[in-house]
């Protein structure tokens, strides 16, 4: 059982353009070009999603701030940053998500902050931490993030990741830890 936990650990992620139809393009070898759908977290926020993070920088940063294409709306009464901020910059920060049951996550796409006025910020590596219980996390190896704020990065895994609870946990940083995000895959 542990050896086959390190095989399904040991996995490598690969950075991989849409095709050209405009869909995902998904290169883990079992059943190519499957289970590739935008869970679509923020837009959706159901109660089959829970999203929570380690820290925020204060409640216009906060989790439900990190869809992708968020923008900026600060100056709003209900407004917020375009991507959530944690509130210190370090290694220990991370932005959960929680279904209610086991999914299938095939890749991770990721955004900086969003917003044409606002500082640049963004995460440009990072890791995937999994689990079915919330208590003992795996990792995947670290994943190279972005490179400005705006460009949507496609990072996609050889194998696919079924578990509960996804965290995305910046390594490293340009500005300040400020990401939008979403998972891509299909259910169990």
């Amino acid at each position: 059982m542990a050896a086959f936990l390190l095989l399904c650990l040991l996995f490598l992620v690969q950075d991989r353009t849409d095709a050209a139809d405009g869909s995902p393009y998904c290169s883990y070898k079992a059943q190519p070009g499957t289970c590739c759908q935008r869970f679509r977290l923020i837009v959706n926020r159901d109660s089959h999603v829970c999203l929570k993070a380690s820290s925020s920088y204060n409640s216009k940063h906060g989790p439900n701030r990190a869809a992708l294409f968020e923008t900026d709306n600060y100056g709003q009464p209900s407004g917020g940053i375009g991507g959530w901020a944690a509130k210190t910059n370090n290694a220990n920060q991370w932005i959960q998500v929680g279904f209610d049951s086991s999914r299938r996550v095939t890749g991770v796409l990721l955004q900086g902050r969003g917003g044409p006025t606002t500082g640049d910020q963004w995460v440009t590596s990072f890791r995937v931490l999994f689990s079915d219980d919330e208590k003992v996390f795996y990792s995947t190896p670290v994943i190279e993030g972005t490179f400005d704020r705006d460009t949507v990065a496609h990072r996609y895994f050889d194998h696919p990741i079924t578990a509960r609870y996804f965290r995305i946990n910046p390594v490293t940083w340009h500005g300040h830890i400020t990401l939008r995000f979403d998972l891509l895959g299909c259910d169990v």
